[in-house]
């Protein structure tokens, strides 16, 4: 989940149609991380304008004249709207197919390998919209999403025939206001409060599939847009149900833009946490209703292990510490997300300890997904047990760490414990009953130091164990980057083949994919083995707790 400052300066993004003009690749484009400004605004004057050429293509079927600002600013109130109902809709930009293309196939550097499929056949138009939708507390309070539109300028199939709605759910950004990708599209100088460090991951997943004919919203998922504003609790990590709905509800928003061009088909698409999204709107696809049929499901490397890891890793400080593993982070970002959607706006801070809870603002409220992050150390803590309050660190250890006897303990930390116990376990659910019959394409690439295989194992367990109907593809020697990572790989490798299938799924007469799909023999249990180096089979991690 590496990124790279290149992001799209490997091209200039002419914006033609209405905006006219071009969108400057510096850092000073009024595009900066969390600005919202717009850069598809006219640098050119009159002459640009009228020299623009019409725009062809899939066009929303409302008005988008709103402007970018407002996508990101408080809507007011939403309850009276149905879920999926456009709030805002504002014209970015449009990009060529050989543009989409070029930015799809940068980002060598920090271990992003670039796209290396067939040529893009269409271009896209880019909007910004903001959606209603419901968070994930017990009462599925209103809310809203923001979210990257994109648009084919020459649909796969023809408007005429119809394309399925294809949501693409993102991977981890971290929490913080400038974090959301549809806010980071131009380069900007990389920075610990931006998500520029992921966003390269972001267009290898996205750009694919608008420059392969396919109409594309990408959720920013719900906290994101107007951060910070009241009644508007955060961007939680890896909760079920509060992602789930904003990946299902931005298949509604998408229907509700271009009503006449797409079918009743939905497929969900997503990587590493947005592959763990995608999963969970699967889970929950029948009980919180999809606007229209669930033909496919598609997830790189997801993040499809048992949550109450992030519990059972403060039993082990000295192995999760913040120099060696992001898990701690994570954790932090889990309870704190959580508890501020769960428990109210004033118990964000969650089981941490008092005297330092604020220590931590400037971390959940600003900081992105990075390589290191200064503001966890700046007073010498070594680990997530340096901010959580003593009495819960033991409680959780004796709960789930690896010596644990499953038991949260008696006491006020024993009662939170397992609060948070039960909160873990209702985040991974089951794929059960219609969710296990729905096409699931799963892709994992050897060299993965994200996810490693030890914990993609746990996830394919539990898969074959939920009787679901995939298909799982397993790329051995995927072209890496520079640090040898296959994380970011699994989706540019293989975004290509994945487009194919969403037709096969789709539309009818497309076919299967002809690349090669390498697929893993199954073990005893009839789960997908990976295999090690020494030729011997992978065990799930022994450190992520079962359930």
């Amino acid at each position: 989940m590496k990124g790279s400052t290149l992001a799209l300066c490997v091209v200039v993004l002419t914006a033609t149609g209405a905006a006219g003009g071009t969108a400057a690749c510096s850092s000073s484009n009024d595009v900066a991380a969390g600005s919202g400004s717009s850069s598809g605004s006219s640098s050119g004057g009159s002459e640009a304008s009228t020299d623009a050429p019409a725009v062809t293509g899939m066009l929303p079927e409302i008005a988008c004249t709103d402007s970018i600002d407002s996508v990101y600013a408080d809507p007011g109130d939403v309850s009276s709207k149905p879920k999926g109902a456009i709030l805002k809709c504002a014209k970015d930009r449009d990009i060529t197919a050989a543009e989409l293309l070029a930015a799809a196939q940068s980002g060598v550097d920090a271990g992003n390998a670039p796209y290396t499929g067939k040529p893009f056949t269409s271009g896209a138009h880019l909007y910004r919209v903001l959606y209603r939708t419901e968070r994930g507390d017990a009462a599925g309070s209103p809310g809203y999403s923001s979210a990257l539109l994109l648009l084919p300028e020459t649909p796969r199939v023809g408007v005429a025939k119809g394309l399925p709605v294809v949501v693409a759910a993102h991977g981890s950004r971290g929490q913080g206001a400038g974090c959301a990708p549809s806010q980071n599209l131009d380069p900007v100088p990389m920075s610990a409060t931006n998500g520029q460090y992921v966003q390269v991951d972001f267009y290898h997943l996205v750009y694919p599939l608008v420059g392969l004919g396919y109409a594309v919203i990408a959720p920013d998922y719900a906290g994101y847009a107007n951060f910070g504003g009241a009644g508007n609790p955060p961007p939680t990590y890896d909760s079920a149900s509060d992602l789930g709905k904003s990946v299902l509800d931005g298949a509604r928003a998408l229907r509700q833009l271009v009503p006449n061009s797409v079918s009743q088909q939905t497929v969900v698409v997503g990587h590493s946490e947005g592959g763990y999204a995608a999963l969970a709107a699967l889970s929950m696809a029948n009980e919180y209703g999809v606007d229209g049929v669930l033909s496919g499901v598609a997830v790189y490397a997801p993040l499809w292990i048992s949550k109450r890891v992030y519990g059972e890793v403060l039993s082990l400080p000295s192995s999760f510490g913040f120099s060696s593993s992001s898990v701690g982070a994570i954790s932090l970002w889990y309870h704190y997300t959580h508890a501020a959607l769960l428990d109210g706006p004033d118990a964000g801070h969650g089981p941490l300890q008092a005297s330092k809870a604020h220590d931590l603002d400037p971390f959940f409220k600003q900081d992105c997904w990075a390589a290191s992050y200064p503001d966890l150390i700046k007073h010498g803590e070594k680990s997530a047990n340096d901010y959580f309050d003593p009495d819960y660190v033991q409680s959780m250890s004796s709960a789930l760490g690896i010596f644990g006897n499953g038991s949260c303990g008696d006491g006020g930390a024993g009662q939170e414990c397992q609060t948070w116990v039960e909160r873990m376990t209702a985040d991974w659910p089951h794929l059960a009953g219609a969710a296990a019959s729905v096409p699931l394409l799963f892709w994992y690439a050897n060299g993965d130091t994200t996810i490693t295989p030890d914990d993609m194992q746990c996830a394919l367990n539990r898969l074959a164990a939920d009787g679901v109907s995939a298909k799982y593809c397993y790329d051995p020697n995927p072209q890496l980057g520079v640090n040898g990572e296959g994380h970011g790989a699994s989706v540019s490798q293989n975004a290509d083949y994945v487009a194919d299938w969403i037709a096969q799924q789709t539309l009818p007469g497309a076919g299967a994919p002809t690349e090669p799909c390498q697929t893993l023999a199954p073990n005893e249990a009839g789960a997908p083995q990976l295999i090690g180096s020494d030729g011997g089979p992978i065990s799930c991690y022994a450190y992520i707790p079962s359930q």
